[in-house]
C-alpha cells in the first residue's frame, strides 16, 4: 500500500496513476522522486544531478501516464509503450507518421504528428489530445499513432487522426497556452488538403478532455468527444498545483463547486456551438461533478450533448488503458464500445 500511495504523490498529471513502483528499489526511487520534486516546487535549487534525476522520473512518469496505462512493462524511460487491448496494424508503409509544423497565436511553434488512410482524401479526421499537464516527448507522441487501440481503430476506419501535444502547464493550471497550442494545431489541420476541413473532430481525456471542451466553443470542429474531462480546470475551480487539494476537490466537489463558480460555469457553457459527446465511468471521483453537476449545467445552457456511461473502468479506459484505484483496465469489449459510440458521433449527419 505504501508503494502505490507514493505513486500517487508524485504526480502531477489529472488522469494517470503512476503504478511501476511495485518493488522495494521502485519504491525508493518514487520515494526520492517526491521528496525532489516538493523541494522544486518550494523554490530551492537543485543540483545538476538531482536535476537529471526529476527530469528521468517526470519522463517515466509522463511514458506510464499515457491513456491510465498501467499494463506497460519494463523501466517505464526507455520500454516500448503497451496497452492492455492491442492495436488494429496499420502499415507505416502505407501511413507514414507525418510531421505537422504550428504555431500559436502567441507565437509558440511546436510540431504535432499524423497520419491519413491510403488515399488521397479529403478525410475526415480526428484531433486527440492526451491527459495530463505536461507536454509529450515525440516519442510518445508516435507511439500513440501506432499503438493505440482507439487511435488505430479511427485510422482503420478511414479517419485522419492527429496525436496533439501542448506546453506543460502543472505550475500554472489555469494558463490558456495548452489551448493556444491546440487550437494552432486545428488551424494546422484545416489547411492540410488530404483533410475535409468541414469534418474535424476533437478528442480529449482528462485533462485533454478539458482543453477539448474550451474548443467546443470554437466554430471550428464539427464534434467534440470528452473522455472524464477535467473540469476542475474548466470551471476554474482549480488555480494551484497542489495535488493533494486536486484530490480533495474530484472527491468532494460539492465543497468547492459554489453558486458562482457554477454561474460563471453555466455562462461559459453557453459559448459551446459544437455537439458533445462526453465518455465516462462511474469509478473515478471526476464522475461526482461530472454527472450531477456539470451535465445537467450543459442541458440548461442549451448544450447537445450526450453521456455514455461504461461501468467498472478505471480512468483512462477511453484510450484503451485504465486500470487503477478505481476500476478495472480497458478490455476489447470497453474499446470496441467506446470505438462504436465515437464513430456513431463523428458520422452522424454525414
Amino acid at each position: 500500500m505504501k508503494a502505490i500511495a507514493l505513486c500517487f504523490l508524485i504526480l502531477t498529471s489529472l488522469h494517470a496513476p503512476l503504478c511501476l513502483a511495485q518493488t522495494a528499489p521502485d519504491t525508493d526511487y518514487w520515494e526520492r522522486a517526491r521528496k525532489l520534486l516538493e523541494r522544486s516546487q518550494r523554490g530551492e535549487s537543485l543540483s545538476e544531478s538531482e536535476q537529471s534525476f526529476l527530469a528521468e522520473a517526470k519522463a517515466r512518469r509522463a511514458r506510464a501516464a499515457m491513456g491510465g496505462n498501467t499494463g506497460m512493462q519494463g523501466d517505464g524511460a526507455t520500454a516500448p509503450l503497451k496497452w492492455p487491448v492491442p492495436p488494429v496494424p496499420v502499415s507505416l508503409d502505407l501511413s507514414p507518421i507525418l510531421p505537422l509544423e504550428i504555431t500559436a497565436t502567441d507565437g509558440r511553434n511546436s510540431t504535432i504528428y499524423w497520419r491519413k488512410p491510403q488515399g488521397e482524401g479529403p478525410f475526415p479526421a480526428i484531433l486527440f489530445i492526451h491527459g495530463g499537464l505536461d507536454e509529450y516527448p515525440v516519442e510518445s507522441l508516435h507511439a500513440h499513432l501506432t499503438e493505440n487501440p482507439i487511435i488505430t481503430r479511427f485510422l482503420s476506419a478511414g479517419h485522419a487522426v492527429v496525436m496533439a501535444t501542448f506546453r506543460t502547464y502543472s505550475q500554472e493550471i489555469q494558463s490558456r497556452g495548452p489551448i493556444l497550442d491546440v487550437s494552432a494545431a486545428l488551424d494546422g489541420m484545416a489547411r492540410l488538403p488530404s483533410i475535409d476541413p468541414g469534418r474535424i473532430f476533437v478528442y480529449g481525456g482528462s485533462g485533454g478532455g478539458s482543453i477539448a471542451l474550451e474548443l467546443a466553443s470554437d466554430e471550428r470542429p464539427s464534434g467534440v468527444i470528452a473522455c472524464e474531462p477535467a473540469t476542475v480546470i474548466y470551471t476554474g475551480m482549480l488555480d494551484t498545483a497542489d495535488y493533494g487539494v486536486r484530490l480533495e476537490m474530484m472527491r468532494e466537489p460539492e465543497r468547492f463547486f459554489t453558486k458562482e463558480v457554477a454561474d460563471r460555469t453555466l455562462t461559459k457553457l453557453k459559448t459551446i456551438q459544437a455537439p458533445v459527446l462526453i465518455i465516462h465511468s462511474d469509478r473515478h471521483d471526476l464522475v461526482k461533478l461530472n454527472k450531477p453537476m456539470i451535465l445537467p449545467l450543459m442541458r440548461e445552457a442549451g448544450v447537445k450533448v450526450d453521456y455514455r456511461e461504461y461501468p467498472g473502468y478505471g480512468h483512462g479506459f477511453y484510450w484503451g488503458g485504465g486500470g487503477d484505484r478505481w476500476g478495472k483496465a480497458a478490455d476489447t469489449a470497453v474499446v470496441e464500445a467506446v470505438f462504436a459510440d465515437v464513430l456513431k458521433f463523428v458520422t452522424q449527419g454525414k
